[in-house]
This record gives C-alpha cells, structure tokens and sequence, in this order.
C-alpha cells in the first residue's frame, strides 16, 4: 500500500487519465463508422459493391482496434490499481462493465453501418472476394 500521498496521487490521475482515453477511443471509433457512412453516402454517385465490401471491412478493423485499445486500457487500469493497493480485492473487473459496454457501442454501431452499407447484394461481393483469397490462392 502506497503511504506517500503525492505518488498515490500520481496513480490516481494515471487512472482518471486512462478512463478519460477509454471514453476518447469509443467516441473516436463511433465517429469514424459514422464518418465511413456518412462518406459512403453522401457521394452522388453509389459506390460499387467492391468499395462497399470494402468499406465495411474498414469499419470492421477499426472495431478491432478500438476494442484491443480498450482491453488494453483496461489491463493499464489493473497494473495501476496494484501499485496503489496491492491487496485490493477485485482490481482487475473493476470497471468492466462500463468498458463492457463501451466495446458493445462499438460493435452495434459497426453492425448497423454493415448492414445499411451490404444490404442492397453488396456482400457478395464480399464473400467472393474472400473466397478468391481465402479458397482459390493463384
């Protein structure tokens, strides 16, 4: 247990700070599905079923992203907890369902901007490709 109150302190602005950078990845994330969609539509011209394919495939990454960075985030919190409080009983869940749902904010809004941009064939194209990739190597 920490007994200098200007290091315990310390950590407790690390946590503050990495709780702060959790919430700035979900809205960062969340901004930049909404983004891909707001571009895949609002250009006059439709995207072809490739670039929609494609597109949904960036969103899917980007989730990956933002959901490794908050378990990530998550494991800093708990490495910081135990400098501060080495018994502390339950420092590792502490605060899990909140980057729990954080992460299901990601993954909804990914789903949804997925679906709105492969719902008129363009997964076809999608599974195709991956078929080209994945099935048939040249």
């Amino acid at each position: 247990m920490l007994t200098d109150p200007t290091i315990k302190a310390a950590f407790l602005e690390e946590i503050r700070f990495a709780k702060q950078q959790q919430w700035t990845i979900t809205a960062a994330v969340v901004g930049l599905i909404g983004g891909a969609y707001s571009i895949a539509h609002s250009i006059e011209q439709s995207l072809a079923p490739w670039e929609k394919a494609l597109a949904a495939i960036l969103v899917v990454v980007v989730v990956v992203a933002g959901i490794y960075w908050l378990i990530d985030l998550q494991g800093h919190l708990y490495r910081t907890r135990l400098r501060i409080d080495p018994y502390d009983p339950d420092p590792k869940w502490r605060g899990s369902e909140i980057a729990s749902g954080m992460g299901g904010a990601m993954i909804i809004s990914a789903i949804v901007v997925c679906y709105l941009l492969l719902r008129d064939g363009s997964w076809r194209e999608l599974i195709l490709g991956m078929c080209w990739i994945f099935i048939w190597p040249v």
